[in-house]
């Protein structure tokens, strides 16, 4: 069903939009033109922000892209606005956005890459055929309204693991247990993660849980070992690893004492 319009009676009664502060034009004001320019010139500032990194048409192949500004954790990354940006031709989807950096990126074509392991401005896709582009389609939507992680009620995701499990990149943030288990119980952590990955692990029941670096290393103070787990089997032992730029894994969090496999 249509959004209905307030009834002609209170249209014609209007004089202004509080929240916006754009002005109604009154029947019968002299010159129109001018009170015309006046209302135009309010929507136009109330509307600013909403042109914020908005992909456009340049004709032919080319698009440009307005500047703007979007926040990655605790800091503003500004990106200056482009144009003349030229993309490929007979593309079903052009996948347009701006990585964690503020680089534009224009040559992706399966899809937009996963949030959780690329951190990323959604702009638009856009779709080109013959020379020219037939279609831009705005993705933005969601970006300017956001949840902090665990504010208002959303939590982390936790799973508990009565088997052997090998965890993905894009499970960050989680907590992983041994909840139930009757054995021994291994984790492996991803191969190759992105700096910043982060993991918990939480004995949960009176079994070895071990977690399983591959060939990378857990750095803590059991050991230094590539190719070896670390393992804890009393109930409330916790560990949590992120990811460092070497390809191996820190300790940032421990409970309890959890032992280097000899």
């Amino acid at each position: 069903m249509a959004e209905v319009y307030p009834s002609d009676n209170e249209l014609l009664n209007i004089q202004s939009d509080s929240e916006t502060g754009v002005e109604y034009v009154a029947t019968g004001t002299a010159p129109y033109y001018l009170e015309f320019r006046k209302l135009l010139y309010r929507l136009l500032l109330a509307s600013q922000r909403a042109n914020d990194l908005r992909v456009y048409d340049e004709g032919g192949l080319d698009i440009g892209v307005k500047a703007g500004k979007f926040w990655l954790g605790t800091e503003l990354v500004s990106y200056g606005g482009s144009s003349a940006n030229t993309l490929a031709d007979d593309k079903s989807d052009i996948y347009i956005y701006l990585d964690s950096s503020g680089n534009l990126v224009t040559d992706e074509y399966g899809g937009f890459p996963a949030m959780a392991t690329t951190p990323h401005v959604r702009l638009a896709t856009v779709t080109t055929s013959g020379g020219d582009i037939d279609s831009i389609v705005d993705c933005r939507a969601g970006h300017n309204v956001a949840v902090p992680y665990e504010a208002g009620g959303v939590k982390k995701t936790i799973e508990a693991h009565t088997n052997d499990d090998t965890l993905a990149e894009a499970e960050s943030g989680s907590v992983h247990s041994n909840l139930g288990a009757t054995s021994a119980v291994t984790l492996t952590l991803p191969a190759s993660a992105s700096a910043g990955t982060v993991f918990t692990f939480a004995v949960q029941a009176a079994q070895e849980l071990r977690v399983d670096p591959g060939t990378a290393t857990i750095r803590d103070d059991s050991g230094q070992t590539a190719d070896r787990y670390k393992s804890a089997n009393a109930i409330g032992e916790c560990l949590t690893l992120v990811a460092d730029s070497n390809g191996d894994w820190a300790a940032i969090a421990k409970n309890g004492t959890w032992t280097e496999e000899a």
